[in-house]
């Protein structure tokens, strides 16, 4: 079993990582990037790698939690493209700092019934997963207080018909 909490990157991944080492965890979440902002960051890969080595030799698990507003529906203005780019970058940032992968959320469907929302989080994922290449994960996470139903029970996280279509 691995216990933690979320830590803070702002002095850098690293520090993260040796923060949450210092609480005596053997896990921690993070934000990647600004967690309210899906623009595409430059990070510090040498810092990211640095955590990645940290945690292998501490034994602790990490995992990211994509900025708030990516969603893998989307019932706003933000492009297709822009979040394609930011969940890579994401990919990116994880990938380095030697993460499990990343948590990102499905996202609104208030004008969309729930086999379009789907079929909409199914073509977006196809479209990183065509470009992506690296071991870190997707990791989806339905959504608390949306006002919708995707993803509430165990039979529509695993529902079949729609993949198939």
């Amino acid at each position: 079993m691995f216990i933690g909490s979320h830590v803070s990157i702002r002095d850098g991944y690293l520090h993260a990582a040796k923060t949450a080492h210092q609480l005596g965890a053997t896990a921690f979440q993070f934000f990647p990037k600004n967690p309210r902002s899906i623009n595409v960051k430059d990070f510090d890969y040498t810092d990211a790698r640095e955590c990645s080595n940290f945690c292998l030799k501490h034994n602790i698990v990490s995992i990211a939690h994509a900025p708030y507003p990516t969603k893998l529906i989307s019932d706003n203005e933000v492009s297709k493209e822009k979040m394609i780019k930011s969940i890579i970058n994401d990919l990116e940032i994880v990938e380095a700092c030697g993460s499990i992968g990343v948590v990102v959320h499905f996202g609104a469907t208030s004008q969309l019934e729930p086999l379009e929302g789907y079929r909409k989080m199914i073509d977006l994922l196809n479209d990183v997963l065509s470009i992506w290449d690296g071991d870190a994960k997707i990791l989806i996470e339905n959504n608390a207080g949306t006002q919708n139903d995707m993803g509430i029970t165990s039979e529509l996280l695993l529902m079949k018909e729609w993949v198939n279509d």
